[in-house]
């Protein structure tokens, strides 16, 4: 991992400061926070996420990342290695590594989240 200068000007990023933009899995936009070049240690994003009613991601699986989910607000599933799990605020998910997932908006509501991924040694 290279080093990462940090400045007083990038301790603290507001949301409005940030352009969003797709999420890789073409549903969805996120406001990246910190990419993986940004930060000095295992984390490979942290980003504001929001899938408008009826957006979904496709079924994929990370085989070197575990990936945690915080819901702001809305309301959708989750569906991790063929279980749904229900979304609302104030849930925390966690993803391990080369489990299959997705994620959809489908209660009516937009989702509004805070995601990042670990990647393993």
């Amino acid at each position: 991992m290279g080093n990462v200068k940090q400045s007083k000007h990038s301790i603290i990023r507001k949301l409005e400061e940030i352009s969003p933009e797709p999420t890789a899995h073409g549903s969805g936009s996120k406001f990246v926070f910190r990419a993986n070049n940004q930060m000095p240690h295992m984390s490979t994003q942290v980003a504001f996420g929001i899938f408008k009613p009826g957006e979904a991601c496709e079924e994929h699986l990370h085989p070197t990342m575990y990936e945690y989910f915080y819901f702001i607000s809305g309301e959708g599933t989750y569906t991790i290695d063929g279980v749904d799990y229900n979304l609302e605020p104030e849930v925390f998910l966690e993803i391990p590594s080369g489990l299959k997932h997705f994620l959809v908006a489908d209660k009516g509501t937009e989702l509004r989240f805070v995601y990042w991924g670990v990647a393993l040694d």
